[in-house]
């Protein structure tokens, strides 16, 4: 659950959301999360059903005050932080979300990668794993609402490196998700099997939307596309311009075709958001097992 849940039913004590948790383990979902930047009071994690939750997942963009705030707004980093801290201390599933812009890809007067330093925050906290999302420009609807945030393809590949690297080594005590974004068209070319890895093609999962409409890919949130729509009962399949497959050469192994429509990264292509390796995500890892799909 996202879009901020956490206001579902504010001012009900918050029986609307908690009704929501209810009623997705009553239809036997094996697992419920719920995605929050972590403004809200601390007597909701007291709530019996809000336990009920399989994860708790925090936004937090930056290891200080400093960093995050600069992005999500004065204050939001200390009452998040505390908040994970109680849900921690109350035994709740906690994971935290971060988002790659150019102030985590710098170094600070000590010459340590901040990136790094936000993994490293993220287990001296005690959570169970980071995950992070780019926000890249890369001709799709969300740059017009993620801001001048993104860091430069050439900064981002040595980013990238050392914390795979790092991944590969054993170095971090959690688990950390963190997209390739691009790769060079001749690694591509190399084992397209693997680097083309592309949920849209494999209906491996879907996103229902409270509007109806069913999607694949999580860049096309917030736009009309989708591949099917929900409505009176019914299943419907979207026969319209606006089905979300349709540019697809969908038994090919291609680099990201939303993010390849516009733009040109020359020597560089796409991969899609999800293509995180070594992740233990467990359908990446057990029903696709596409790991060993690497060469």
């Amino acid at each position: 659950m996202g879009g901020e849940p956490t206001l579902y039913g504010l001012t009900q004590g918050y029986k609307p959301l908690l009704k929501v948790i209810d009623e997705a383990k009553s239809l036997e979902y094996e697992y419920v999360r719920l995605d929050t930047n972590g403004q809200f009071e601390p007597e909701l994690l007291m709530k019996e059903g809000f336990r009920k939750l399989d994860e708790i997942t925090f936004s937090l963009d930056g290891p200080t005050p400093e960093i995050n705030d600069l992005i999500r707004g004065k204050g939001v980093f200390n009452k998040c932080v505390s908040n994970i801290k109680r849900a921690i201390k109350l035994d709740y599933n906690v994971d935290i979300t971060c988002c790659i812009h150019r102030g985590l890809v710098k170094r600070d007067k000590d010459e340590n990668l901040l990136l790094d330093s936000m993994i490293h925050f993220a287990e001296a906290l005690g959570v169970n794993r980071i995950n992070f999302h780019d926000l890249f420009k890369t001709g799709i609807p969300r740059d017009t609402w993620t801001g001048d945030l993104d860091p430069s393809l050439e900064k981002w590949i040595k980013v990238y490196e050392k914390i795979q690297s790092n991944i590969e080594k054993g170095k971090y005590k959690i688990p950390v998700r963190i997209p390739q974004c691009f790769i060079t068209k001749k690694e591509f070319e190399e084992n397209p099997e693997y680097y083309g890895y592309c949920p849209a093609k494999m209906g491996e999962r879907v996103l229902v939307h409270p509007n109806g409409i069913i999607r694949i890919c999580s860049l096309m949130i917030g736009t009309p596309y989708g591949v099917a729509r929900f409505y009176e009962g019914k299943i419907v399949w979207d026969e319209t311009p606006t089905n979300e497959l349709r540019d697809h050469e969908l038994n090919e192994h291609t680099p990201c075709t939303n993010q390849s429509k516009s733009i040109d990264f020359g020597k560089l292509v796409p991969l899609c958001v999800s293509f995180k390796p070594k992740q233990k995500e467990i359908v990446w890892r057990e029903k696709l097992k596409w790991e060993s799909k690497r060469r």
